[in-house]
């Protein structure tokens, strides 16, 4: 129930600012792989707060969060979720999941291509705390 709980907490805002649904379309990427269905709705979208912070640049941020997450056992890398970054088959689904036109992830103020997720995805599998 705690893991459960500081996700939500953690998916409803940070520094005040309203996260929730960008990150569930990470959440909804991720679930094409069979592997993630046995973790929980709000620790997929945890991570996906890890993405959003890495594709806006908010060093800061992700860093606060990556502790949090730690003291909470949250995910901090995709392996805490049962996948392999360097998977390249399956991060490509979970990017193209991720950046359908339907998806909440473009509410965010910036471009967004497969590469620009990549590239978050590695960032927060590489951030040092």
């Amino acid at each position: 129930m705690r893991l459960s709980l500081a996700a939500g907490w953690l998916a409803a805002s940070v520094n005040g600012i309203p996260v929730s649904p960008p990150p569930h379309a990470v959440h909804n990427g991720l679930t094409v792989l069979p592997q993630t269905e046995k973790f929980l709705h709000g620790t997929k979208v945890a991570y996906g707060i890890l993405v959003q912070s890495a594709l806006l640049g908010q060093d800061e941020v992700l860093a606060q969060l990556i502790a949090a997450y730690r003291r909470f056992h949250l995910p901090t890398r995709l392996a805490d979720l049962a996948v392999d970054i360097k998977n390249h088959a399956d991060i490509d689904k979970v990017i193209a999941h991720t950046l359908r036109p339907v998806e909440s992830i473009h509410f965010l103020p910036i471009a967004l291509m497969p590469q620009t997720l990549r590239a978050a995805f590695e960032k927060v599998e590489t951030f040092n705390v």
